[in-house]
């Protein structure tokens, strides 16, 4: 037995993808200590995953010293009301946020404050930034929360665009259920350093289960439904012609889905819930909210519960995971995202691209 799982270890480990270690979470960025710094813009990327600037700065030595600065993805830059252009190269600005504590002269910037025009511009490039130097800044805030929420609407059904509004954090989290081989893979590895950060090919769960602020869709197409995801510009077909999956389907990181209609509780009738099943995933990581970096086998299925509250303006999903390679049972939470219905809020092309 020992020998098995020493061997099912080395397979794992030489599956994984070595770029998920090459790079880092926003876990290195010291929250307890503000850095300020003044300089001059010598580099602007509009692209996810982070809009960054890079910033000349003359340190205490007299030194020049070239400082990366990242900030949200561009999407919600964008949305937070910061447009293209908002930086130019040659701008002296200062400069406020997180710096690294891995890599020098890098830091997760929250506040910039334009100095060359006529009238000082602070611009806010996180969700809680605050204003730190004037009283009239762009940016910042929740722009999923000040979107208005579409009046109740039953006539389309799911086949909208959704926000998402929330998840809950499972209970699992905090101890998982894992197999004696998971868990000592999982205790191996020195970092979980998020694939997204390196634009490389993501899959199941994390495309439904960690998607941040960005939007999801569902598109009829007769036979099958399209579900369109604005995170790295996902597209899964789940396909309503099919009762099973053919054992003949090939893996792929977002696996082979098929679905149904199930009609809805009696207090909930004249609705019904899409059930989403799918299995033949190849993509080696388990992430859920609270929970990142759990090796996942080729065994996993997974089944989605699309549904939507009264008067149809919010979409719910409950999600159980099955894999006997990673887990000892099967997880279920019920309740998981909660997406809302804003009209207005359209899905843009993720465009993610490594420095």
């Amino acid at each position: 037995m020992k020998t098995l799982m020493c061997f099912l270890l080395v397979i794992f480990l030489s599956n994984v993808p070595a770029v998920v270690f090459a790079h880092h979470s926003n876990a290195e960025y010291d929250r307890s200590t503000f850095t300020e710094i003044e300089g001059e813009i010598v580099g602007v990327i509009w692209r996810n995953p982070h809009v960054g600037l890079w910033v000349d700065v003359i340190d205490e030595n007299g030194q020049q010293v070239t400082w990366r600065m990242e900030a949200a993805d561009l999407a919600s830059t964008l949305r937070r009301g910061v447009p293209r252009g908002t930086f130019q190269m040659g701008q002296n600005v200062r400069v406020a946020g997180y710096a690294s504590s891995r890599r020098a002269a890098h830091m997760l910037v929250t506040n910039v404050l334009l100095m060359d025009s006529s009238r000082e511009q602070e611009v806010l490039l996180t969700r809680f930034a605050g204003p730190r130097w004037t009283d009239n800044p762009i940016g910042g805030g929740d722009w999923a929360a000040v979107a208005e929420v579409g009046k109740a609407n039953q006539t389309t059904g799911i086949f909208r665009t959704w926000t998402l509004d929330g998840t809950s954090r499972p209970s699992f989290s905090d101890n998982p259920p894992l197999t004696l081989t998971a868990r000592q893979v999982w205790e191996q590895l020195d970092n979980y350093d998020d694939p997204a950060l390196q634009c490389a090919e993501l899959g199941m769960p994390r495309v439904i289960t960690a998607t941040g602020p960005h939007p999801i869709a569902f598109v009829d197409q007769g036979d099958s439904i399209l579900l369109q995801g604005e995170y790295f510009d996902v597209r899964r077909v789940i396909h309503l012609d099919q009762s099973s999956i053919p054992d003949s389907t090939p893996f792929s990181p977002l696996g082979y889905s098929i679905g149904h209609w199930e009609e809805e509780p009696s207090a909930l009738a004249g609705r019904k819930t899409l059930v989403v099943n799918t299995a033949r995933v190849s993509y080696p990581w388990f992430d859920i909210s609270g929970l990142a970096g759990i090796p996942q086998s080729e065994a996993v299925s997974f089944e989605e519960r699309f549904y939507l509250n009264d008067d149809g303006t919010e979409l719910h999903m409950d999600i159980s995971i099955s894999d006997p390679g990673t887990f000892t049972e099967t997880l279920k939470v019920e309740g998981y995202s909660l997406w809302k219905w804003r009209p207005d809020i359209e899905i843009l092309p993720y465009q993610c691209e490594v420095d």
